[in-house]
C-alpha cells in the first residue's frame, strides 16, 4: 500500500513554469483528448462542483457539508492552492432531496463549468447522475455510503459502506450491546439509502445467525408514524436499525416514546443531527439509541484532521456550529485536493487525466478523521471494513459519545462488494 497526502506530489511539477490551460499529453494519451480544454481549467483555477440540498428538510445536512468543503477550499487556497500553482473554486446547486431529477437537471447545468464533482448527495440522486457522469467522463465524490459505489470507477467512494455500518452495528449489539438472543428488527426509509441499509441488516442475520422478527417501512414524507411502530412493537421487538433523516428520526422516535416502546435503537448516522441532542426526546434518545458510524468523537485533536478542521472552520466558517456533516464535507475537500494534486503530478488534468488519477490515490489516511481507505481500479478498492459505535450523550458538542473504535463484526469480512448492474 502506498500513502499519498497533500503536499506530496512530484518534485518536477513544483519547479514548472506556468501550466497552460489546455493539457499537454498528446504523446502519453494520443489523439483530439489531449488537445481539448478542460472543462473546468481556467487559467490558475479549477472549478468542481456540489449538488446538495439547500433548502429543504434535508439542507440539516446539506448545509453543514457545503460548510465544511468551503473551509477545506478555503484553508486550500490560502495556503497556495493545488500543487501551490492552482485555486479551487467551488461552483454548488441547491436540489430537492426528494426529487432525484433534481440533482441530473442541476448536473447538466454545470457540467460544462467543472473539472470534477465535489459532491453528490443522496443514493437516488447518484443512480440519477451516474450514467451522466460515465457518458461525460466526470468522476464525483458521493455524500452517500452505498457499497455499490465501490466498484463505479466514475466515483471516489470513501468511509464506511452503510451496508458494513449496519453489520457492524448490529454485530456490536450482539456482542458487546447485551443483545445476545434478542429479537433483532429493521424500520427503514423507503429510497435507495434505506435498501442499502437493510441490505446490510439481512446480511448480518445470515452471517450472524438470526432472524429479523419484523421489517417495517416508511416514506420521507409521512406524518403518522403510529402503524409501522405498532407492527414493531407486536413483532415484541428488543432492537430495531433505523435507516431515516434527521427530520423524520424525531417524529419516528417521538410517536415510539409515546407509543411506550423503547428498544435498543441502532442507526446509520443520516438518521442524526445535532439539534436532536437538543430536543425533548433527548433523555430518550441517550438511553435508547446507537450510531455505527467511523472516525473520532467531535473535538478529538489528539487526531491531526479534527486539529486542521476544527482551525479551518474557526477562521472561515466562524458561524457553523459543530456538526457531523461539517466533517463530512472536510473529507470531500480532502479528496479532492488529493485526486487534483495527483493529477497535476502527473501532468494531466484533462477529465480521463482525473478518472486515471484517482485509479493512483493509494491508501490515503484522512488524517485521521475516517478509516484509511485503498484506492486504485475500481476492482482492486479496499474500503475499511470497521466501524465506531456512538451513543448519544447531549453534553457533548455534536451529541455523539464514543463508545467503541474499530469495531469490526466477523460478518463483516464476509462482505462482498459487486458492482453495480446496469
Amino acid at each position: 500500500m502506498r500513502r499519498t497526502d497533500a503536499g506530496q506530489w512530484t518534485t518536477r511539477w513544483a519547479a514548472a513554469a506556468a501550466w497552460p490551460v489546455i493539457a499537454v499529453l498528446t504523446i502519453a494519451c494520443g489523439g483530439a483528448e489531449a488537445s481539448r480544454p478542460t472543462p473546468g481549467v481556467a487559467g490558475d483555477t479549477i472549478t468542481v462542483g456540489a449538488l446538495s440540498p439547500l433548502s429543504d428538510a434535508v439542507a440539516v445536512i446539506g448545509k453543514p457539508i457545503v460548510a465544511g468543503l468551503q473551509a477545506y477550499v478555503d484553508r486550500l487556497n490560502e495556503r497556495g492552492g493545488v500543487a501551490g500553482r492552482y485555486r479551487v473554486r467551488l461552483l454548488v446547486e441547491d436540489v430537492a432531496y426528494i426529487n432525484p431529477s433534481s440533482s441530473a437537471q442541476k448536473y447538466q447545468k454545470i457540467k460544462g463549468d467543472v473539472a470534477m464533482m465535489a459532491q453528490i448527495l443522496g443514493t437516488d440522486h447518484i443512480n440519477t447522475v451516474l450514467p451522466l457522469l460515465a457518458e461525460d467522463s466526470v468522476v464525483a465524490v458521493p455524500t452517500t455510503f452505498d457499497a455499490d459505489w465501490v466498484r463505479e470507477p466514475h466515483l471516489i467512494p470513501w468511509g464506511p459502506a452503510y451496508q458494513l455500518s449496519a453489520i457492524n452495528g448490529i454485530g456490536y449489539y450482539l456482542t458487546e450491546g447485551g443483545g445476545a438472543g434478542k429479537r433483532v428488527c429493521a424500520l427503514t426509509i423507503a429510497t435507495g439509502y434505506g435498501q442499502a441499509g437493510l441490505e446490510g441488516v439481512e446480511f448480518a442475520a445470515k452471517e450472524l445467525g438470526f432472524e429479523i422478527a419484523a421489517t417495517a417501512r416508511f416514506k420521507q414524507d409521512d406524518q403518522d408514524f403510529v402503524a409501522p411502530i405498532t407492527q414493531l412493537r407486536n413483532a415484541k421487538c428488543d432492537a430495531v436499525f433505523l435507516v431515516s433523516l434527521p427530520g423524520v428520526t424525531g417524529r419516528l422516535l417521538g410517536a415510539a416514546a409515546q407509543l411506550g416502546f423503547a428498544p435498543q435503537w441502532i442507526a446509520l448516522v443520516p438518521s442524526w443531527a445535532p439539534s436532536l441532542a437538543e430536543s425533548a426526546l433527548k433523555d430518550y434518545y441517550a438511553e435508547h439509541l446507537l450510531l455505527a458510524w467511523d472516525g473520532p468523537e467531535w473535538g478529538d485533536t489528539t487526531v491531526t484532521g479534527m486539529r486542521e478542521m476544527l482551525a479551518a472552520l474557526a477562521t472561515f466558517k466562524p458561524d457553523q456550529k459543530p456538526d457531523v456533516y461539517a466533517a463530512v464535507g472536510w473529507n470531500l475537500g480532502y479528496i479532492v485536493h488529493q485526486t487534483l494534486e495527483r493529477a497535476v503530478a502527473s501532468g494531466d488534468l484533462t477529465r480521463p487525466g482525473l478518472l486515471r488519477a484517482v485509479e493512483q490515490l493509494g491508501t490515503l489516511s484522512f488524517d485521521g478523521m475516517f478509516s484509511p481507505y485503498t484506492y486504485g481500479a475500481a476492482s482492486a478498492r479496499a474500503p475499511s471494513r470497521m466501524a465506531s459505535i456512538f451513543r448519544i450523550n447531549p453534553a457533548k458538542p455534536v451529541g455523539l459519545e464514543l463508545v467503541k473504535k474499530n469495531f469490526e463484526s466477523p460478518a463483516a469480512e464476509k462482505f462482498v462488494f459487486h458492482a453495480k448492474a446496469r
